[in-house]
């Protein structure tokens, strides 16, 4: 059964989203969501005050915010500077923790290669198509070429033949990403709320894709908030932004509200 098989749809009735607590985990997708799609993948924005809003809600909630993307870690990194945020690359392939300690999971990189080199035939001879290898997984872009869809679509499944057992393919906005098995972002959220400092917090996830519907569903299944920026149906996110400016506006409210209070003048210790 397939992921659009698995999903619940809700008609996002929740418009009033709860009030912020410092006991949240918070779980942000990055395309879609924190930045705005991009024709391109190396085309994406991000805004100016974006790195230093995300530095300010970690400190706001302990520690516990990490970024759950497609991407690898190092464009991330790239993306958005040095950093000491939690992240998950490649759909939960790479990983940092709180501390900085990365992982990489291991995979059949001869199937990869095999995986890589028909798609690029498939992509030389479809104009407006593109390649884009992250390392452990292989996503064909057809943003800028929709007619090409039906066969992209035929070409990952013939794929999907001789190498179905270890890897599948994960369907997003105009785009067919060849992975390995076994991680998603469900399964991040799942490891994240294992270890501190996400363990006993209340999880929320944030993003817009089809990608994203395991960690919604996992946030759900622990009583969490799962959020969707956009209008897309069907889902299983319980909650709507409206789009990624919303977003960064309710969030530098959360951080602003949830910062530790500075010091006022005649606060300091021994003042009466």
């Amino acid at each position: 059964m397939d992921d659009k098989d698995n999903q619940t749809q809700i008609d996002h009735t929740l418009t009033d989203l709860p009030d912020a607590s410092s006991n949240w985990a918070l779980f942000l997708d990055f395309d879609g969501t924190l930045v705005e799609i991009a024709s391109q993948p190396d085309g994406v924005e991000v805004a100016a005050g974006l790195p230093e809003l995300l530095t300010r809600l970690n400190d706001a909630l302990g520690g516990a915010v990490a970024l759950v993307s497609g991407r690898g870690l190092d464009d991330i990194d790239r993306l958005l500077g040095a950093n000491s945020l939690a992240a998950a690359g490649q759909h939960g392939l790479e990983r940092r923790d709180s501390a900085g300690q990365r992982t990489t999971a291991t995979i059949d990189r001869g199937a990869l290669a095999d995986i890589t080199e028909a798609l690029e035939r498939f992509v030389a001879t479809h104009p407006g198509t593109r390649l884009e290898p992250k390392g452990m997984t292989v996503a064909l872009h057809f943003r800028n070429s929709p007619a090409a869809e039906a066969e992209a679509r035929a070409v990952t499944s013939g794929l999907m033949e001789r190498h179905g057992a270890a890897f599948h393919v994960q369907e997003g906005k105009m785009v067919l990403e060849v992975k390995p098995k076994g991680s998603t972002k469900g399964t991040v959220v799942e490891h994240l709320l294992s270890e501190p400092p996400f363990v006993g917090r209340v999880p929320v996830f944030i993003g817009d894709d089809v990608t994203d519907e395991d960690g919604f569903r996992v946030v759900n299944d622990h009583g969490g908030l799962s959020i969707q920026i956009g209008t897309r149906l069907p889902t299983a996110a319980r909650a709507r932004i409206a789009s990624v400016g919303e977003l960064h506006a309710w969030l530098g409210d959360i951080a602003d509200r949830l910062a530790p209070a500075a010091i006022r003048p005649g606060d300091e210790a021994g003042d009466a």
